[in-house]
């Protein structure tokens, strides 16, 4: 039940975090301070014009494109961008979420973070609306995204955020366990049935050594992971999670349930799947199929080479998958030359140069139609059949919901719902409860 707790640890700390002082504050950020993506003086955290340059901060999870940063500056002596990075996505939403009550007056000007969190932010950080910028841009234009993440744009009536890039779930597979189990290595499991099938077939033909399934809502030890995953799972099924307006919650329904006793049941009914997931254990060939991101597509290249093998995401009726990756913001300084410079960077950051270089190094999507359509791209895709797959999965997309309370109700999903998976509650009764907190949460930003 650890992790439990720690979902419920992190919760507690974002919704104290945008309620206390000053003093709690302080106390907050010293514990979950980013880490510079590189040597810089620490006066440079305040933003503004100091001796003709700008300064700005750009806050990003993960990791930075240190040297994509480094020539933007070199590019613009006008223009100085410090980075600094957080371990993860919630670290770094909680830091925005303290700095804003706080009154701070050092938040970032640029931020790079999970699309889910676009609408959170903007509750406590407004965010600069970007239309008038697109369309006075020479080269950045809401019409170069795909549909989808025009739509993901906005905000109510606000061009909030932009995808810079895109990820998914997808089912890696391992071709020698597939080859060992009599199973057909060029025709991985499409529905929820054929993966019960494969794994069942996995753990009869190779033993106890070798885990048939995983998930990274298992295996990992962030809520969203399980949250999306299932969300996924509802939608495939045909169900939906919320009405279009987003004020009364539908996945308390038949194929809500019986999504989440899909995830469940790998682990307690069939058990193709286990709680006792192995470390790096898909990348040590001790595990036969894993639903994880595009983002892992090198690590486990390097890993298992021509071994693996890449499917969509499986699905009840059909596949559907969760769009994740990273959108780009602005926070509205209220200073008209610190908004174009901060613009100027994000531009910079979702060009053609900086946008594949983050494709090829971090198995992100190009959300960007004509830069997908360059011929660099297309031969990166044609070197690779797991970005193919991957890429193809964008036809096959679902969404998460942007409002200000999802980071909320996503930690609620999982701590609701993870219970079952040691069946302290059955998924009925687990989509009951989640049902009426998700009624309170929502009842809360009304």
């Amino acid at each position: 039940m650890k992790k439990i707790v720690a979902a419920l640890l992190v919760g507690a700390i974002l919704l104290g975090g945008t309620g206390c002082g000053s003093g709690g504050a302080s106390d907050t950020a010293s514990q979950s301070s980013p880490q510079p993506a590189a040597e810089s003086d620490s006066s440079v955290q305040e933003t503004g014009e100091k001796e003709g340059v700008i300064e700005l901060v750009y806050w990003k999870s993960y990791r930075v494109n240190q040297d994509a940063v480094d020539k933007f500056n070199a590019d613009h002596p006008n223009i100085h961008v410090t980075a600094e990075v957080f371990p993860d996505h919630a670290s770094t939403l909680q830091k925005i979420q303290v700095q804003a009550s706080a009154g701070s007056a050092q938040m970032p000007n640029v931020i790079q973070l999970d699309t889910c969190m676009t609408a959170t932010v903007d509750s406590v950080a407004p965010l600069l609306d970007l239309k008038p910028y697109l369309d006075k841009s020479d080269t950045l234009k809401l019409d170069n995204f795909y549909d989808t993440f025009q739509e993901e744009a906005y905000v109510g009536d606000k061009v909030a955020g932009l995808h810079v890039c895109a990820n998914c779930d997808v089912l890696f597979y391992n071709k020698e366990i597939f080859e060992q189990a009599g199973l057909d290595t060029e025709n991985p499991p499409s529905t929820w049935d054929e993966v019960i099938a494969a794994g069942k077939q996995i753990k009869e033909k190779c033993g106890n050594d070798i885990i048939p399934f995983a998930y990274t809502g298992i295996t990992g030890d962030y809520y969203e992971q399980f949250s999306w995953e299932w969300q996924a799972m509802v939608q495939s099924a045909g169900g939906a999670l919320f009405n279009d307006d987003y004020t009364e919650p539908l996945f308390n329904s038949p194929e809500g349930i019986e999504a989440l006793q899909f995830l469940v049941g790998s682990v307690t009914d069939t058990q193709i799947a286990t709680l006792n997931y192995p470390e790096k254990g898909f990348e040590n060939g001790k595990v036969g199929m894993y639903m994880d991101g595009t983002w892992s597509i090198n690590t486990y290249q390097e890993a298992l080479g021509e071994n693996l093998g890449t499917g969509l995401m499986p699905g009840k009726v059909e596949s559907k998958v969760m769009v994740g990756g990273d959108q780009m913001m602005i926070v509205d300084s209220k200073d008209e030359a610190v908004n174009d410079a901060a613009f100027e960077f994000l531009t910079y950051m979702m060009s053609e140069e900086v946008v594949i270089a983050n494709s090829k190094e971090q198995g992100e999507l190009v959300c960007q139609k004509p830069i997908a359509e360059t011929e660099v791209y297309q031969e990166y895709l044609s070197a690779s059949s797991s970005m193919q797959v991957a890429q193809s999965a964008m036809d096959h997309c679902a969404y998460r919901a942007r409002v200000p309370w999802y980071d909320e109700w996503s930690q609620a999903v999982y701590a609701v719902c993870e219970p079952c998976l040691y069946g302290e509650i059955s998924c009925e009764d687990a989509l009951a409860e989640l049902e009426s907190q998700t009624k309170d949460i929502i009842s809360k930003y009304q």
